[in-house]
């Protein structure tokens, strides 16, 4: 199961990123934090990024005795919190659930952009990663995804998919989708993954690659039907079905992600601590536990193995954008 082999790899992540730094594995510093420590969101409550980040802001006060404030700064993908981060004094009390799009898309695709992924912050820790699923709606004509496929080919057919918005994850998927497999469909944006599920389970759309938080609870009640994952592996949700990335296009793997960042020129001490704070909690059974209801999947990493996450990421989106020429005015 997918479940083993990320946590194991996790734990290893963790161990490896210990002995990287010269610290126990969690080793905290004495004097952080001495105030309440906010942590922006640049999502609407209620979704996957908000989720993770409630779960672990509260942990995380448990673990260091101080409270953690998550704040909703929702808009433009992110951009809104990255930008109000980037200004922030570097002291470890202003922090950042940094995305996938925020991160490794959005700067790819929106022109005058006002940080840079890499430059303008800190990175602290992988947190968590959620699955994508291909659905389509109950009474739909395709049964698995190779019917999707072959009606897709047929240029004499127009599909049509679903996304959570020019520049998403899935949107990004989709494209991708349709450069490997050679399938002739219309992207059709709307304002987040819940915002398209009415069109979809209607049969206004094909097809679309959604969150497993959103979509799950759909398929349970028989409105929609799962033909494939998205995901490098199998998972909880949906453990059966075809993997994308295991046979029809190697390497397909279109899994958001979420991570702690704080502003450029963080303290080695706080990116120490936090890191350290962050392992510890994502490796309790109980946190676990609730990520995975969740349909999350909890990882653990050293501060520079997440900085290598973001360049991996940025590289592999920034081609795939430029070969469908997305962008965002």
């Amino acid at each position: 199961m997918a479940i083993n082999r990320r946590f194991i790899l996790g734990v290893a992540a963790a161990c490896i990123g210990a002995a990287a730094l010269g610290v126990s594995s969690f080793a905290y510093a004495a004097d952080y934090p001495q105030k309440p420590v906010t942590v922006y969101i640049g999502f609407s409550a209620g979704g996957p990024t908000d989720t993770v980040g409630r779960l672990l802001a509260d942990k995380l006060s448990q673990k260091l005795g101080k409270t953690f404030i998550v704040e909703n700064k929702a808009g433009a993908s992110g951009v809104v919190a990255a930008n109000l981060v980037k200004k922030a004094e570097p002291d470890g009390y202003t922090l950042m659930l940094g995305s996938s799009s925020t991160l490794s898309i959005i700067p790819h695709v929106q022109k005058n952009i006002q940080y840079d992924a890499l430059k303008d912050f800190t990175s602290v820790a992988l947190v968590a990663s959620y699955p994508y699923y291909l659905l389509v709606p109950a009474g739909s004509q395709f049964k698995t995804f190779d019917d999707l496929i072959a009606y897709g080919r047929d240029q004499s057919n127009q599909l049509s998919y679903a996304s959570a918005g020019t520049g998403a994850v899935n949107h990004l998927a989709g494209e991708w989708l349709k450069e490997e497999m050679g399938i002739n469909a219309l992207h059709v944006p709307y304002k987040g993954d819940s915002a398209a599920m009415p069109d979809l389970i209607a049969g206004r759309v094909d097809f679309a690659l959604l969150a497993g938080i959103v979509a799950l609870p759909q398929v349970e009640a028989g409105k929609l039907r799962i033909l494939a994952s998205a995901s490098s592996s199998p998972d909880k949700g949906a453990p059966n079905v075809e993997i994308i990335g295991q046979g029809k296009i190697p390497g397909f793997d279109a899994e958001p992600w979420n991570g702690l960042m704080g502003p450029a020129g963080l303290p080695e001490q706080v990116v120490s601590t936090l890191n350290a704070a962050v392992n510890e909690v994502l490796s309790e059974p109980e946190v676990k536990a609730q990520l995975l209801t969740l349909d999350q999947y909890p990882f653990t990493s050293t501060p520079d193995q997440f900085k290598k996450h973001i360049e991996d990421q940025s590289a592999r989106w920034a081609g795939i954008i430029k070969k469908a020429n997305i962008v965002i005015e």
